[in-house]
């Protein structure tokens, strides 16, 4: 009996050393410091940038743990030549031609890479800024700065988070490249066939693209598209630049190789913003394209021709 009582003993003076241990390691989890760069599962941190002007965005330098930290952590980061082509090859594999691309050294500054998480601070968080000058870039292409941290002055450095891919995103007063804008669009279509004119009405989910500080792209009439497949032959072919002008007129331009011709002047083609702060785009245009024509009074015989289409519409942004 005796025998048993000391083994009974024995196992639970170990199951209190086990369980001191566990506690232990625990709390030596939830108190270490760790240096990490914000970012998604993906590696990257989108900014949106204004375009027409220059503007800051900021990477995010944090610290994990329950308690705040004790002592300042200064922490230098450096340019990363390895983390853009393994973002690439995970998310687009073979597909270059929807690579991510290094943004232009012409286009940033990085002030200083360097930045201190201060002990006095109630911040878990410091940030080095990046300014950026998005003119001149595509709504089509993605953008970014691979960037890593390149030293630590205290603590450790999360491994998984040592790297982020600063995205640039491109925004206007009229759309984002945050998230897909788009504009409800209704209106008359007008088709020229050969074998007479036909009008139909219209109703189309359209995106708009920013593409400068008052320009957005759309494709004319019905032609529509997902920004994640859309190819650079349907943009060259079907694009048009709407140039939102002071005086609420929008002039309306081709963006590729589109044939088009805006009908009338600024009572036809103009913006407004109704009650509910919605830009609303009122727009008159024809454009050439190749369409499939039915003959209703000649059994239905289809064939396929080259028209003008006119087009007379109005474009309410969804919000």
């Amino acid at each position: 009996m005796k025998k048993i009582l000391n083994i009974g003993l024995l196992l639970l003076t170990l199951a209190g050393i086990t369980g001191c241990n566990e506690d232990e390691q625990f709390e030596g989890e939830l108190y270490k410091k760790i240096i990490y760069l914000l970012s998604d599962d993906n590696m990257a941190f989108q900014s949106a940038h204004e375009l027409g002007k220059e503007s800051t965005g900021y990477v995010s330098v944090c610290c994990g743990g329950t308690e705040h930290i004790k002592q300042d952590v200064t922490i230098e980061l450096e340019p990363d030549d390895q983390i853009l082509a393994q973002y690439n090859k995970i998310n687009f594999d073979i597909e270059e031609s929807k690579y991510a691309k290094e943004l232009d050294p012409s286009k940033y500054n990085i002030p200083t890479y360097q930045t201190v998480l201060k002990a006095d601070s109630e911040d878990n968080y410091a940030l080095i800024p990046i300014i950026v000058n998005p003119d001149g870039l595509s709504p089509d292409s993605i953008y970014m700065i691979p960037l890593r941290i390149k030293s630590i002055s205290n603590y450790e450095i999360n491994p998984d988070k040592q790297q982020v891919l600063y995205q640039v995103v491109l925004k206007n007063e009229y759309a984002t490249m945050e998230s897909t804008t788009y504009y409800q669009t209704s209106g008359t279509e007008i088709r020229h066939t050969t074998i007479g004119d036909k009008a139909s009405g219209t109703n189309v989910s359209r995106v708009v693209a920013p593409i400068s500080k008052n320009q957005v792209r759309v494709l004319a009439g019905t032609h529509t598209y997902s920004p994640t497949n859309v190819t650079k032959e349907e943009i060259d072919k079907y694009a048009m630049i709407l140039t939102i002008n002071d005086d609420y007129s929008i002039t309306i331009t081709p963006y590729g190789s589109l044939q088009m011709e805006m009908i009338g002047g600024a009572e036809d083609n103009y913006w407004t913003i109704d009650k509910k702060g919605r830009y609303v785009f009122n727009l008159h245009y024809k454009y050439f394209d190749n369409i499939t024509v039915t003959d209703t009074n000649n059994n239905n015989n289809t064939w396929t021709e080259d028209c003008w289409i006119t087009m007379e519409e109005k474009s309410v942004q969804s919000l």
